[in-house]
């Protein structure tokens, strides 16, 4: 590394080039990037969060999340559902 330094150090007009270059790049991908103010996405995937404080794992399954897939299995274009349940929470995920 120090090497390096100490070349450029000794050759200003390869360290002027490198810079030149470094700065034709910078402006170069700059101008090219495509630039949009509300940019489109599609979301392929939707989260629910539930939160029941004190419930077992079973307690949240049983009561809030088969309750919610089976409302959602209903829908137009959900592919898929996957479901987690924990300690006072519920977790569905749709894609």
């Amino acid at each position: 590394m120090r090497s390096i330094i100490s070349w450029f150090a000794s050759n200003h007009v390869a360290a002027n080039l490198l810079m030149l270059f470094i700065l034709i790049a910078g402006v170069t991908t700059a101008l090219t990037v495509k630039l949009e103010v509300m940019p489109e996405a599609t979301l392929d995937k939707i989260l629910i969060t539930v939160e029941y404080p004190g419930a077992s794992p079973s307690e949240v399954e049983e009561g809030v999340i088969r309750k919610i897939e089976d409302q959602i299995a209903g829908l137009a274009g959900v592919k898929r559902i996957d479901s987690t349940a924990t300690e006072g929470y519920g977790f569905v995920t749709l894609e």
